[in-house]
């Protein structure tokens, strides 16, 4: 049977039940801007519950339940002030009747000089939509006419007070060339103003209107207005930004670096910059420049995996010793520059699932090798978008910060030694092998205590767990998918090395530029190629 605000359909009719006082039921209807409420008996309503004429429906209003208003504003102070008008006429049950509402109405009116038909409208609409006090709040959704432009035969907005003339009214041919000339000067990455794209709009609107004089002219005002409502603020900064610029910088992020990955080994990243000091030679008598340095790093556990220091600029040689210190074990490494650990303190053995790189050395043909030898993938990432593998560049900067306040001959400032500025190149004091040395150790430290307080940290990760990159390496290893797949060194080196065509000759094998004599070379392995007018090619690997 029902209950006190339930809504009931009749026929076409909806019925919210206010009350039930003995053997009657009173309830109004809530589709009627008329409405008071009506008695009718529970023998009715079962009768009409038999005949399948009564059935009971959905609160439409039930979301006002739900609704949170804000203290302070506007539709707080208007739903207080309606229930504080209802509020004594609620507490009398004679106010459901219809011989005793009159009478109480009439006293509220005069107590608060408050019009009867007011305080009727406010009764009517708490009970119609669920006798709460959120019932009471103003229709703000009704209000305007969103989405539709508004229209009129005389010109819209104030009234001019100072400038002469009376304005224009936009029309659609006005709306159409405020279009053009905003698609056209505005909307790119050419950086013009909005008066700029005005006075190109003016040189359009005074040869299409000759007759209309300048004073008249849709001013600036009007074409931003437009620009503000037909676009959209998301596709107004899309459009206004450089493309790549959009994508690096702008655009929303949809998810975090470690969407999508695994575990520990799923997905490593690897990147090389310049690095911002300057080194002498081994005798530190001359400055031999600034180093290359090369990062691989883990994308799960955010872990150094491998490094690499040297003076070349970065190539696939490069990267290949970059790779190859971040599968193999890393202990006789360390060894080799004084610091001793065990294996357990940098456990990053084996070879990844996939390799991240940008559109470098890792774009071509001498990759291959390792990819199909190992299964390994290989990622590029599209252009200008260093964000794509964040992680890494990150960590240049994140390296560098812990030596740079205490390493002499650090780049400091603008790259650019302006009249009278220090040359930073005359306080080099560190070799190749110390500053190498100072890496590792950064590295090590990183990798073994450094907290990392952003990190996204997952449901089922222990919270008391302290969020190291050795920390989370374990972990994932022991709770997540591993990807690291183990392999001799030997193997990993042979596939990693370079390849190069050669071309036997009279003397011996021509290959890397370098003339090879027969008797003098041990260990080349020569793969049957197509042969050539000239001579046998053979494709060789070192």
């Amino acid at each position: 049977m029902l209950r006190i605000n339930d809504v009931a359909q009749v026929g076409e009719e909806r019925y919210r039940v206010l009350t039930i006082s003995g053997s009657f039921v009173i309830w109004i209807n809530i589709d009627s801007a008329k409405a008071f409420p009506e008695m009718v008996t529970l023998a009715n309503i079962e009768q009409w519950v038999f005949d399948e004429s009564l059935k009971r429906v959905d609160d439409t209003f039930s979301y006002l339940a739900s609704v949170v208003v804000q203290q302070g504003t506007k539709a707080q102070e208007i739903r207080d002030n309606r229930h504080q008008l209802i509020a004594p006429l609620l507490v009398n049950e004679d106010i459901y009747y219809r011989n005793g509402r009159g009478p109480l109405v009439q006293a509220r009116s005069e107590q608060t000089s408050t019009p009867k038909k007011t305080l009727y409208k406010h009764l009517r609409q708490y009970w119609q939509r669920g006798s709460i006090p959120n019932a009471l709040l103003p229709d703000y959704s009704k209000s305007g006419a969103k989405g539709q432009k508004k229209s009129s035969s005389k010109k819209l907005g104030r009234p001019r007070k100072t400038s002469p003339g009376t304005g224009t009214t936009v029309d659609s041919a006005i709306e159409r060339m405020f279009r053009i000339v905003i698609d056209r000067h505005y909307v790119n990455d050419k950086g013009h103003t909005m008066p700029y794209v005005h006075r190109r709009f003016t040189d359009m609107f005074e040869t299409a209107n000759p007759e209309v004089r300048q004073e008249d002219y849709p001013t600036v005002v009007q074409l931003r207005y437009f620009y503000e409502r037909e676009y959209k603020k998301a596709d107004r900064i899309r459009l206004r930004a450089n493309r790549i610029s959009y994508q690096k910088d702008i655009r929303p992020l949809t998810g975090t670096a470690t969407a999508g990955v695994l575990g520990p080994g799923s997905r490593y990243e690897i990147d090389a910059t310049i690095a911002d000091i300057y080194l002498l030679s081994a005798d530190r008598q001359s400055v031999i420049g600034r180093p290359t340095l090369y990062v691989v790093v883990d994308v799960v556990s955010r872990m150094v995996t491998g490094f690499y220091v040297g003076l070349e600029n970065p190539s696939y040689v490069t990267a290949m010793s970059a790779l190859t210190t971040s599968m193999s074990d890393k202990t006789q490494l360390c060894g080799r520059y004084g610091l001793e650990i065990i294996a357990d303190q940098w456990p990053t053995v084996g070879i990844p699932d996939v390799i991240l790189a940008d559109r470098g050395e890792l774009l071509g043909h001498q990759i291959e090798s390792l990819e199909k030898a190992f299964g390994v993938r290989i990622e590029n990432t599209p252009p200008y978008r260093g964000d794509a593998k964040g992680i890494v560049e990150r960590y240049f900067r994140t390296l560098q910060a812990e030596f740079k306040p205490f390493a002499p001959g650090v780049v400091t400032g603008t790259r650019v030694r302006k009249r009278g500025g220090k040359d930073c190149r005359l306080d080099a004091t560190l070799t190749l092998d110390d500053f190498t040395r100072i890496m590792l150790a950064s590295i090590l430290r990183r990798n073994q205590y450094a907290v990392l307080p952003k990190y996204d940290r997952d449901a089922d990760m222990p919270s008391d767990m302290a969020l190291t990159p050795l920390n989370i390496w374990n972990w994932g290893i022991q709770n997540r998918t591993g990807r690291l797949r183990t392999a001799s060194e030997e193997a990993l080196r042979i596939a990693l090395l370079p390849r190069q065509k050669g071309l036997f000759v009279r003397f011996g094998c021509e290959l890397f530029w370098c003339l090879l004599h027969i008797q003098g070379v041990i260990g080349i392995r020569l793969a049957a190629s197509q042969r050539r007018t000239q001579g046998n090619q053979l494709a060789c690997r070192l």
